[in-house]
């Protein structure tokens, strides 16, 4: 049951968000100790989860009143929620946002299942209308054809907010590892450092307020969150990165009171003051308060004929997206263009739904020294509580964690639906302490079932991803066919989606975000829309030894395989490479 000290936090309505709402211009991070001087938000080591065998209906009830929820959620979520409640005594700030806002409602007009380009000409279309402020966040940046949308839209913005009384402030956060950030991890972007970056000068965008940070906390806590915060009244939380990579991936777009929950982390995540703060901080008055009569679901339905109307926009054709080596383009899009490809996915019309926050701070320690939090006890949870089904997509599946949850849901006759990436970054995965390459873990799994002998192998559906055009899972390491989604379904009702990978990385170090949704009619539609945009549950299926064969029974493999000692070291070697910002995997 949550605790008296947790109740009191949720019920108290202390927030990081009010509290720099009295004075805007504030050191964010110095705001967040005061309000919530308890324990340090990050500090807390969390080495054990905590793991409930049993759930009262007082536990129920009393979860149920540490949200504002429009209704009481269903039993499942309040007991995977129960359990993310209980990772806030290692810190009220655990979850990288404060109690009260943490747990709420919101609607989800639109999704998006697509390539990077698709998402980011989405997210230009949202920022050139932003009238107040926009937050974004990335893990990775990088001058690309994707960054080129998000540059285009701040120019946009400006020209659109030329004779304003106020101009819009603009944020951008993201993660490029900096020697100084041992002592400091939070470096301002200077703006000598913007041409390289791909970002628009002043003299560009000079009707805009903007500024940039660069974000991590050494050795290994990566800002690995990816989410954006328009006018404090719609939120997006996307797979994706602002780069070239050839990979399928999902954001949905939010709006509700749930965007609080965001606004509130992405402040927690600045933790520097603001120069220049907020405008919706400096006078929350202006903000456009959410109506769920209004019209978000007409908005989505025109934004989508936008999208379908400027399609062709996607695929590049400026000179320097053009092929440098072998002739072939430096990164192909082309699965856009796949008949029966529907990237924009309207949502029935619904009321506001059940949505809670399951977030990781980052940690920056090597080691597995911090895996209670409430990212890891939502996942875990709901596999440990699962009765029907499990549908999980991800680059990577390798934290022993989510391996042995999914056995153990196996052998309870759970159908257990992995969706994961052939190879995808099989060099860093063989590094020690990091779990292994996909092909090992899905060899290893099916091995383990099999040779139980009970017949629980038949639980487990592993399938390699493949692409909407293609009839075979690609190795990602050839950089034609990939995907990054990350999505885990419980039940047909409860969904979490986000940035979270179900990798080593994510379960211990990097900060992520996510959203915990309870709704079937979401949990139906997003599964739909992830199968229609890819042949991976018709085709993608291994075979009984965890190998997918093709029709002359050959298993297709990736470079990495199972990882001997010489793909190993080739991984070392890369990853050293990648720190020092050239190349790496």
């Amino acid at each position: 049951m949550p605790s008296d000290a947790i109740y009191k936090l949720f019920t108290g309505g202390k927030t990081v968000t009010a509290a720099m709402e009295e004075d805007p211009k504030q050191a964010i991070d110095k705001v967040a100790e005061k309000v919530f001087p308890e324990k340090a938000k990050t500090a807390t080591k969390s080495k054990h989860m905590r793991v409930h065998d049993s759930y009262t209906k007082e536990e129920l009830d009393r979860a149920a009143e540490c949200g504002k929820f429009p209704y009481r959620p269903s039993d499942l979520f309040l007991k995977m929620y129960v359990d993310v409640l209980d990772t806030l005594e290692h810190g009220p700030l655990k979850n990288m946002c404060s109690p009260p806002l943490m747990a709420s409602s919101g609607v989800i007009p639109m999704s998006i299942v697509s390539l990077i380009p698709d998402i980011m000409r989405y997210y230009k279309e949202l920022i050139v209308n932003a009238q107040h402020e926009v937050i974004l966040a990335t893990n990775y940046w990088e001058q690309s054809w994707g960054a080129h949308f998000i540059h285009d839209a701040f120019i946009e913005l400006s020209k659109r907010s030329e004779g304003r009384e106020n101009k819009p402030v603009v944020k951008l956060i993201f993660d490029r590892g900096n020697p100084k950030q041992v002592v400091k991890n939070h470096q301002r972007v200077t703006e000598d450092q913007y041409d390289a970056l791909g970002i628009p000068s002043k003299e560009q965008a000079p009707h805009i307020h903007f500024e940039a940070m660069n974000y991590h906390r050494p050795i290994v806590g990566t800002f690995h969150a990816k989410y954006m915060v328009i006018d404090r009244r719609i939120a997006c939380v996307s797979s994706n990165n602002i780069q070239d990579r050839v990979n399928l991936e999902m954001n949905l777009h939010l709006e509700g009171p749930i965007v609080d929950a965001f606004y509130d982390m992405a402040l927690l995540s600045w933790a520097e003051p603001m120069e220049p703060p907020l405008p919706l901080l400096v006078n929350p008055g202006l903000r456009t308060k959410f109506n769920k009569n209004g019209d978000c679901f007409e908005e989505a339905k025109a934004r989508k004929q936008i999208m379908v109307d400027t399609a062709s926009s996607a695929i590049p054709t400026h000179p320097e997206t053009e092929a440098l080596e072998g002739g072939k383009p430096a990164t192909d899009f082309t699965l856009i263009k796949a008949e029966g490809f529907a990237p924009f996915v309207l949502h029935e019309r619904h009321d506001p739904v059940p949505i809670a926050m399951v977030n990781r701070a980052p940690h920056g320690s090597p080691g597995h020294g911090d895996v209670d939090v409430p990212q890891n006890a939502a996942w875990l949870s709901g596999i440990r509580l699962a009765q029907k089904s499990v549908f999980i997509q991800t680059p990577d599946f390798n934290a022993e964690p989510v391996v042995d949850a999914i056995l153990d849901a196996c052998r309870r006759g759970v159908e257990c639906t992995l969706y994961v990436c052939l190879g995808y970054n099989d060099q860093g995965e063989m590094l020690p302490g990091q779990g292994g390459t996909n092909s090992k873990v899905y060899q290893k799994m099916c091995d383990t079932l099999v040779k139980e002998g009970k017949g629980h192998r038949k639980f487990l559906k592993a399938c390699w991803y493949i692409a909407k055009d293609r009839d075979h899972p690609t190795d990602a390491a050839l950089k034609e066919r990939n995907c990054h989604v990350k999505f885990c379904c419980i039940d047909e009702q409860v969904v979490i989606a986000g940035n979270g990978n179900q990798d080593t990385q994510s379960w211990y170090h990097s900060q992520e975000s996510n959203v915990m949704i309870d709704s079937p009619q979401h949990a139906r539609e997003l599964a739909a829309a992830l199968n229609h945009n890819q042949n991976t549950g018709l085709l993608g299926s291994v075979d009984e030894d965890g190998f997918w064969r093709d029709k002359e029974g050959k298993v297709v493999q990736s470079s990495g395989g199972t990882g001997g000692p010489v793909e190993v070291m080739k991984g070392m070697m890369n990853a050293v490479a990648r720190v020092q910002g050239k190349g790496g995997f």
